[in-house]
């Protein structure tokens, strides 16, 4: 392996520092990507992720640098490119990367764009990675000829396709996490290669973590998303009784009671003791974590309808705008109230509009304060 000199050290630390030290959840892959171009003396520089489904490709992130296109284009870009194939498009497979390409910093010239391929370049060891990946003649072929007819517009549009690209593909196991390469027109030597082998392991680190807050944020609003359809008070209950999530009608309810009945049934729950009919508690076990608790409480439908007559009435409901009112409070979407009613969605949005004028609030979690509090 080549040795290093002082300036290229500077530089390989400057570009662990910036993936090792910067917050989890700041966005410094657009930073990093300008300036491992910058460091490895590219024309370009790109970095991006592919989501792969059953029918088609997407792109989950893409950023670049030094492409006659600014960053927040980049990925529509690559998912209009990206989303029309549904076959490994270029020399990689997005779904299971070949074992060879882990991991592993690769130095090609693509496959000429043309019909009638150029005259071949003289000979460089580094330009034929796909020999040394144990690939015959023909399977090479086959690569290029997929390659220009996926790639080859989008190629030359960019001005890439006759540039020699230096990538790595990082992976998790058989997971891709990200495509991270630079392009220019002449060759890159051994300093480049080593630097980008270098930090491989520490893009691997970044990419995984990212990848993980990526889908922990998924997943939050799919929590949120999931309480709100409970209709009643929800609560996610740490072992210590403290909550961590809550819906709009629980939060409504913890404004009105405080936490101290879910805390106290929550102990009544880790004792044994029935609970009744008002509240459930369900464990949440999850994997490296202490058990957290679903509780929900389940209110006395009768009540429930008393007081939403009961306001029907002070506020000059109409039987319809009453009805839709019951539909709202148990935190139902209009969608799903259309459903019920057999009615247009935008019939309901007409009726919730007149009812949080008559009940004189601005928002559906402030109506579901009233009704509540009201009581």
């Amino acid at each position: 392996m080549e040795k290093k000199n002082s300036q290229d050290q500077r530089l390989l630390g400057d570009l662990r520092t910036l993936l090792e030290t910067v917050e989890p959840g700041s966005d410094v892959i657009p930073s990093f990507v300008g300036a491992l171009r910058e460091a490895l003396h590219a024309e370009r520089g790109l970095m991006y992720g592919v989501d792969v489904g059953p029918e088609r490709y997407q792109t989950s992130f893409a950023h670049n640098a030094g492409f006659p296109l600014s960053t927040p284009p980049a990925q529509p870009v690559l998912d209009q490119v990206l989303g029309s194939l549904k076959d490994p498009w270029g020399y990689f497979n997005p779904a299971c990367p070949q074992p060879a390409q882990r991991n592993r910093v690769i130095q090609f010239r693509p496959a000429g764009t043309a019909e009638t391929p150029p005259t071949p370049a003289p000979r460089d060891e580094r330009l034929e990675p796909w020999r040394k990946l144990g690939m015959s003649a023909e399977e090479q072929e086959q690569l290029h000829s997929r390659v220009r007819s996926n790639l080859g517009t989008f190629m030359r549009r960019y001005g890439v396709d006759q540039m020699v690209h230096l990538r790595v593909l990082v992976c998790e196991d058989a997971s891709l996490l990200g495509w991270v390469g630079v392009m220019r027109m002449e060759p890159f030597g051994a300093r480049e290669l080593n630097l980008l082998h270098e930090l491989t392991p520490v893009l691997q680190r970044r990419l995984r973590l990212d990848t993980r807050l990526r889908e922990a944020g998924v997943l939050h609003a799919a929590l949120e998303g999931a309480l709100e359809a409970i209709g009643q008070p929800a609560y996610v209950v740490t072992a210590t009784g403290r909550v961590a999530h809550t819906n709009t009608s629980g939060r409504t309810r913890l404004e009105r009671e405080g936490a101290r009945p879910v805390a106290e049934a929550l102990q009544r729950h880790q004792r044994g003791e029935p609970l009744g009919e008002s509240l459930s508690i369900t464990p949440l076990r999850l994997a490296g974590l202490p058990t957290h608790y679903l509780a929900i409480h389940r209110d006395d439908s009768a009540r429930t309808v008393a007081r939403v007559h009961e306001l029907g009435t002070s506020w000059k409901l109409t039987a319809r705008e009453t009805e839709v009112l019951d539909h709202l409070i148990r935190g139902e979407s209009n969608k799903t109230i259309a459903g019920k009613l057999g009615c247009a969605e935008r019939t309901v949005e007409v009726h919730v509009t007149r009812i949080l004028a008559k009940a004189r609030v601005e928002s559906r979690s402030a109506l579901i304060s009233r009704v509540f509090l009201h009581a």
